[in-house]
């Protein structure tokens, strides 16, 4: 999109283009549909509270991967047991003093917040300071001497039984990380036969070249670890991971750079390739030609390697920080858990002190809401608002016209499996809009499930809708007032990190920049990075928003990046 259009149709058009069909988008909706269903069944039957929270932890946490959902399921319920363990004496010391109650549910909730901010555990993180201030709120609703057993069970249960469920439905109806690896190798090697055939198809191929290596070689690492498949084909895999990357790369040859006829040729073997990888075989050897251009020499020659028994390389995932470098020194991580805590307390105060407990999801909104950057922020929110009004029309519509004829939980979970299949394609989308899916099938479950079968109250689901748009309007004005920290910051931060990688690009060899594809992936990552954020842009309050002049300039800059970041990829 050039930068000439407005705003509006800019992200009207993108939100249509997010919510079209691609391959496995199905396949995980229906997964994550089902898995509610089965979530939801169980908290009846075992008279779990709030199964409507349960099912939301699936709809956030559950990706394509079987593998990593289930290591993720297992390292929830491992943190879960361990801060329920641990939240024993502090109940017990703070079960009289409601000051130090408050102290304790900012404190840690703070420490968990931080560490989403600055370690690998991101979501997971969060959630478990969810888990934290929902046992804390509950302090105050259960009999003292009941606590222990009630309290703590409860909110253990809300929170590990969605995860067991999640690994055992992943390990029979899931997908496994080597097959996601390489079904992406095929997608790679499709892409770039089309860019070949037609130079103006390659919006695809940008999104694939900014996706870059680290995903893929992190599953494979998985797969090489747990010793999911073969040696030999783990072997293959995670070098055809990189050959695949470089395929891309020579793709971007100018127009007319390769003659027609070569291209045709190459766009032929690049989908034979594809075919042969996709029914489990390495592909064969292409035929010897002679390439006159080096944009050609350059893909034939990534495309041979491919059929070598290491598939043409032996990449190494990049270490994973335990911590971020700027964990102590970027005062925005402290921010972000500041203000969120913030807005949990105050929510916590509202509902409390005017004895409307209706409204708790208030609370659960600034965990779910809350991002580092303003625009960020705004732009989760209006989501949320979206996606709550959505799924709130639907779920009055399903206790008005479907609830009166359910008579079972059989019923009950069929409801539940096809509000959730609305909002799990959305949210199985991208991130520009996957949180808006989220909120619909939240805003339906709270709607719906109430109790422990087919539940017809319409005020426990207003006042759980109603919960929503506080926590929204007390995040919005906390994240607007209190350090607001710009998009445009951000977007100026990362074309400066992407013009050093341009400098560095210049500078190197050939044979150098064919060998080391680490700043060339960080370049199409932050890219298109840097692209999404400047759409964020106009979430921003008027007062903190930069002229769209300047936003268009910014947009204008990215672009001539981007195309000499294709042209270096080119150049002998």
């Amino acid at each position: 999109m050039t930068p000439a259009s407005s705003p509006l149709s800019r992200l009207l058009g993108q939100a249509w283009a997010d919510l079209q069909p691609f391959a496995g988008r199905f396949g995980l909706t229906w997964r994550v549909a089902l898995l509610c269903a089965i979530v939801t069944a169980a908290a009846m039957m075992f008279k779990i509270p709030e199964a409507s929270i349960s099912c939301y932890l699936i709809i956030f946490l559950m990706k394509e991967d079987a593998v990593q959902n289930c290591l993720m399921g297992f390292g929830l319920i491992l943190l879960a047991t361990l801060v329920v363990v641990l939240m024993i004496p502090v109940i017990n010391m703070s079960i009289d003093s409601p000051a130090m109650r408050l102290a304790i549910m900012f404190g840690v909730s703070y420490v968990f917040l931080f560490l989403s901010s600055t370690t690998p555990l991101g979501e997971q993180a969060a959630i478990v300071g969810l888990i934290v201030a929902f046992i804390m709120t509950l302090v105050t609703d259960v009999p003292i001497g009941q606590i222990g057993n009630q309290g703590l069970l409860a909110a253990w249960k809300m929170a590990c039984m969605p995860m067991a469920l999640m690994i055992l439905f992943n390990l029979v109806l899931g997908i496994p990380a080597q097959t996601l690896v390489r079904n992406r190798i095929v997608r790679r090697l499709r892409a770039s036969a089309d860019v070949l055939e037609h130079p103006d198809a390659g919006e695809e191929l940008q999104e694939l070249l900014a996706e870059g290596n680290d995903l893929s070689l992190q599953q494979m690492l998985t797969v090489k670890l747990l010793h999911l498949i073969s040696k030999e084909k783990s072997t293959w895999l995670n070098g055809a991971v990189e050959t695949s990357y470089r395929v891309m790369l020579a793709s971007l040859a100018p127009a007319g750079s390769i003659a027609p006829e070569r291209a045709r040729a190459l766009a032929g073997e690049l989908r034979q390739a594809a075919d042969d990888i996709a029914s489990g075989e390495v592909p064969a050897p292409p035929e010897n030609a002679t390439d006159d251009s080096t944009a050609a020499r350059k893909l034939s020659y990534a495309l041979a390697a491919l059929s070598k028994p290491d598939g043409g390389a032996s990449p190494k995932p990049a270490p994973q920080r335990l911590l971020s470098a700027d964990a102590f020194t970027n005062p925005d991580h402290q921010r972000y858990a500041l203000k969120t805590s913030l807005a949990a307390i105050i929510c916590y105060l509202i509902y409390t002190g005017i004895q409307w407990d209706g409204i708790h999801t208030a609370l659960i909104t600034c965990y779910v809401a809350a991002l580092g950057t303003t625009g960020e922020t705004v732009r989760k929110l209006t989501l949320r608002i979206v996606g709550c009004l959505i799924g709130a029309a639907m779920g009055v519509g399903a206790l008005l016209f479907i609830m009166p004829h359910l008579t079972s939980i059989g019923g009950l979970m069929i409801l539940v499996f096809a509000g959730t299949l609305v909002g799990a394609w959305v949210s199985s989308g991208n991130e520009r809009i996957s949180y808006s899916g989220v909120q619909i099938a939240l805003a339906f479950l709270l709607t719906t499930l109430n109790g422990f079968g087919p539940s017809f109250e319409f005020s426990q689901a207003g006042d759980r809708i109603m919960g929503i748009f506080v926590g929204i309007f007390v995040i919005y004005v906390i994240f607007t007032q209190f350090w607001p920290k710009s998009v445009v910051n951000e977007v100026r931060d990362t074309l400066d990190r992407v013009s050093g990688d341009l400098k560095s690009l210049a500078g190197e060899t050939k044979d150098r920049r064919d060998s080391d594809l680490a700043i060339s992936m960080r370049a199409f990552g932050d890219l298109e990075h840097a692209d999404e954020m400047l759409d964020m842009a106009y979430f921003e309050p008027r007062s903190e928003r930069a002229p769209n002049e300047q936003l268009d300039g910014y947009r204008v800059t990215l672009e001539e990046m981007r195309s000499r970041l294709c042209g270096l990829q080119a150049r002998a």
